[in-house]
């Protein structure tokens, strides 16, 4: 009897916990990025700038949760991966003033930030 009452208690309290730990949406400009292989571009994904607007450091936060963290190169032709072993794959920027990288399938199109803003 008491451990059914005590098991009961623990579902209770983790089910609360799990909904005290959910992360609140993530704060930035909206852009479209293309997550897993075969994926085709729309916008789900979030630019969020470090410190201030067009640093050199900026997070690409995925739906679902996940995030990447880029640096942009000190000649700012391009990003690299700031966590990790991964390598990022550039794209030609794009007439419209987007870069279009690639990172393990996962694919980001964002404004080029203007040099004299990094």
């Amino acid at each position: 009897m008491y451990l059914r009452i005590f098991s009961s208690l623990l579902v209770i309290g983790a089910l609360t916990a799990c909904e005290a730990t959910q992360s609140p949406e993530p704060q930035g400009t909206t852009l479209d990025c293309a997550i897993g292989s075969g994926a085709e571009f729309d916008a789900v994904c979030t630019l969020e700038w470090i410190d201030e607007e067009w640093g050199q450091e900026f997070l690409i936060h995925h739906p679902g949760g996940g995030f990447r963290r880029f640096l942009i190169k000190e000649d700012v032709s391009g990003v690299v991966v700031k966590d990790g072993a991964e390598d990022v794959e550039m794209v030609d920027p794009s007439p419209e003033g987007l870069w279009q990288f690639s990172v393990n399938g996962d694919r980001y199109l964002m404004p080029t930030p203007p040099p004299s803003q990094v």
